[in-house]
């Protein structure tokens, strides 16, 4: 029924003129005119699981399939205190999802899905509908369209029925640009014109769309990781990148790329002062990790293609990042990671949910107000 689109415009004229602007585009789309992130199979929810859902060596056999025990405590790691207060944002987060497959892009390597089990563990409630697209496209295809579903999830939203979304009482929106459109200001067309609006104008209307049909949603903007074909030559088959590269493209991350992010967001604030835009660093917070704690995590278990689309484990970690900026709330303590993510993850997992929680915390604009909560 759904795919993640082919980018609709050829390879950038600019982004050929010499490999230091290929760098620095990370991910412009591939030379047959393709995007990066990939086709996803039509049922929306991806194709089969990569080989990374058997148990991995070390792991615990008693590590559920779905990572939740079964007292679904609401305790959670460190202190009492949130983001916002003394409480999490929302008890019942009814999401709906403007995005692309690197928030969803197989039955077992997708966000939702964490979404979904931390919050049940936690005792909250998540239940969500979904889109493929860029800002683009998204803008383009008003009404939105609620391609997804995961097995497992709550889907909130069938078209099917007759229900439109203002029926739905959706009250967050997660929503994320291509990851290969950071070689142009967020806030310009692109520089070949071949899309006449910038990303603030296409996501403008996303929004504006949205707050008419249902007024005071939050809005998040979910900060992906960049393309990775400019920093390897991996084929990610008998190859995958080397420590070097992945040093190069980790840095970009966190520098050029999550710059165009905060300008993308300090943009969006401007031109809708009236709306809560938020922002969670996704792609920044999981290579801190993978600099730091989770530095032996080889990159075989973390990436499957150049694109870069993830193998289960790396979207495990976007999903904690994006349940405690989305929840205002630390991971649940007592979680138990499933044995299809890797099992260091597991080992580290009370170390890694508070370094995440840090950076959240630490997560302001020039004014020292939080982005995230």
């Amino acid at each position: 029924m759904a795919h993640d689109p082919l980018d609709p415009w050829p390879r950038p004229v600019s982004a050929l003129l010499s490999l230091a602007v290929l760098a620095l585009a990370c991910g412009v789309p591939e030379p047959d005119g393709s995007s990066p992130i990939r086709d996803e199979p039509e049922s929306g929810s991806g194709g089969p699981a990569d080989d990374e859902g058997s148990t991995e060596a070390g792991a615990s056999t008693d590590r559920p399939e779905d990572g939740t025990t079964d007292g679904g405590s609401q305790d959670e790691t460190g202190s009492d205190e949130t983001g916002p207060g003394s409480g999490p944002i929302t008890e019942d987060a009814r999401n709906y999802i403007f995005g692309h497959s690197l928030i969803l892009h197989a039955p077992e390597a997708n966000v939702p899905r964490w979404l979904h089990a931390l919050s049940q563990q936690a005792g909250y409630g998540y239940g969500m509908s979904g889109q493929y697209g860029f800002a683009d496209t998204h803008a383009a295809d008003l009404p939105p369209d609620p391609q997804w579903g995961i097995e497992g999830v709550t889907s909130l939203w069938d078209d099917d029925d007759g229900q439109a979304f203002e029926d739905v009482d959706f009250n967050v929106v997660l929503f994320t640009e291509a990851n290969f459109r950071q070689y142009y200001p967020p806030t310009e067309p692109d520089p070949d014109g071949i899309l006449p609006e910038s990303s603030v104008q296409s996501t403008t209307t996303v929004f504006d769309w949205v707050e008419a049909a249902e007024p005071g949603v939050r809005y998040v903007l979910y900060e992906n990781w960049p393309d990775m074909s400019a920093f390897t030559s991996a084929d990610f088959g008998a190859t995958f990148p080397t420590e070097d590269e992945l040093s190069a493209y980790y840095a970009y991350t966190s520098g050029e790329f999550h710059q165009w992010w905060l300008d993308y967001h300090d943009a969006m604030m401007e031109v809708r002062p009236g709306l809560d835009v938020r922002m969670i660093p996704v792609g920044p917070i999981v290579v801190e990790l993978l600099g730091s704690i989770l530095s032996d995590v080889p990159p075989e278990v973390l990436y499957e293609d150049d694109a870069p689309h993830g193998r289960p484990t790396l979207y495990f970690l976007a999903g904690l990042v994006t349940y405690m900026g989305m929840y205002g709330v630390e991971a649940p303590s007592d979680f138990v990671v499933p044995e299809s993510i890797d099992a260091r993850v597991a080992e580290r997992y009370g170390e890694i949910v508070a370094d995440i929680w840090a950076q959240l915390q630490q997560f302001d604009d020039g004014d020292g107000r939080s982005r995230v909560f």
